[in-house]
């Protein structure tokens, strides 16, 4: 009986290690095109000194050997790293949110990624570590989106020369930046209500300590009293769905003076205040007439559609990024806030008056 050969727990065995493909270079590329490396270098780094054939040819090819520029090397070749920074805060709500994708969606179109650092409680210490953060990843320039305009020496300080840009707020002159006015924009949405009829105008505001909403609710009040009337009642919400149907289940309720619209500094609120009115089995625009601000993509499909003014959060963040990427580039730039106007957008929730009607006794009958 032949015995089996006993190996030991520690006698070693080879394993063959699968080979690891290197991964493809502008040689590489060239090779498989037939031209030059620095023809290569020029297609890779959009260079326009190259025939749109020979470009065509190099980009199939890269392609096809899934070459990724090293960028490494390119930063000490540019002494760019082709980064953007932003600082911003309040990401999870709908407008911040809109205009960082646009602003990364417009980045990623001129060759630059976006970095994003979040200050929740927008301070002074919080912005300078936030850029120091930033800045230590070697950004070309920053987006700054929260405001800081009792810290702007110390914001240039610790730049370092890095440019940046504003976005949605007015910070001072010399600080290029671009915002909505916010303020033209609630004022077509009040004017529109006034020239239905309706003398009496309710008001669903933002949190007081946001620089919108402030804004907002300023125009909504101004623009009743030039019209020679007495704003009507005025609820503080959150910017929430369900702040927006407490508001104005608060409006119906609280024995103030009768209205027959609303102004909801923001869509989501003016939804949650359909649903309230719905509840107290009020008509829109029938018996009430509502506008919201922002224009969501959902809000065409509210019930009524909504009435709405169209805030342009991409174009907010298009202009930014064109201007700070010409800053970088050392090119001239003008200082000047650029303003952006927004527009009405009417569609079913919004009616001429009928006749006054003290909606807290049709709140207070459903009770």
């Amino acid at each position: 009986m032949k015995s089996r050969a006993r190996v030991h727990p520690y006698v070693r065995r080879d394993v063959a290690v699968p080979r690891v493909p290197q991964p493809a270079t502008l040689d590489d590329v060239a090779a498989r095109c037939g031209v030059s490396y620095q023809t290569v270098s020029r297609v890779v780094n959009g260079s326009p000194l190259v025939a749109e054939k020979t470009r065509a040819t190099v980009l199939k090819a890269i392609a096809e050997l899934n070459y990724r520029p090293n960028l490494a090397a390119r930063r000490l070749a540019t002494r760019r790293s082709s980064l953007i920074g932003m600082i911003g805060s309040h990401m999870t709500y709908y407008g911040p949110a809109r205009v960082m994708v646009s602003i990364e969606e417009t980045a990623k179109r001129q060759g630059y990624n976006l970095i994003f650092s979040g200050v929740e409680n927008p301070g002074e210490a919080e912005l300078l570590a936030a850029i120091d953060d930033l800045c230590e990843q070697q950004v070309d320039g920053l987006v700054i989106g929260v405001r800081f305009d009792a810290w702007i020496a110390a914001v240039h300080e610790r730049c370092h020369g890095v440019p940046f840009v504003t976005v949605g707020n007015r910070i001072c002159d010399d600080v290029p930046g671009v915002v909505v006015d916010e303020f033209h924009g609630v004022r077509l949405a009040t004017r529109h209500l006034l020239e239905l009829g309706h003398q009496h105008i309710a008001c669903i505001s933002g949190p007081p300590d946001w620089p919108a909403a402030k804004e907002r609710y300023r125009a909504w009040h101004t623009t009743v009293k030039k019209a020679g009337r007495q704003p009507g009642p005025h609820v503080q919400g959150n910017w929430s769905t369900q702040s927006g149907y407490e508001a104005a289940t608060q409006l119906l309720r609280s024995g103030t003076s009768a209205f027959t619209a609303i102004v909801a500094c923001n869509d989501q609120m003016a939804l949650g205040a359909l649903r309230a009115l719905h509840a107290n089995k009020i008509r829109v625009p029938r018996q009430i007439s509502i506008v919201g601000y922002d224009d969501v993509p959902e809000s065409r499909f509210f019930e009524p559609p909504l009435t709405t003014v169209h805030h342009d959060f991409v174009a907010e963040g298009e202009y930014c990024v064109k201007t700070l990427l010409r800053m970088i580039n050392r090119e001239a730039v003008d200082a000047t806030l650029q303003v952006l106007s927004p527009e009405l957008v009417i569609r079913e929730s919004t009616a001429k008056v009928k006749k006054l009607q003290p909606q807290m006794n049709a709140g207070k009958s459903n009770q």
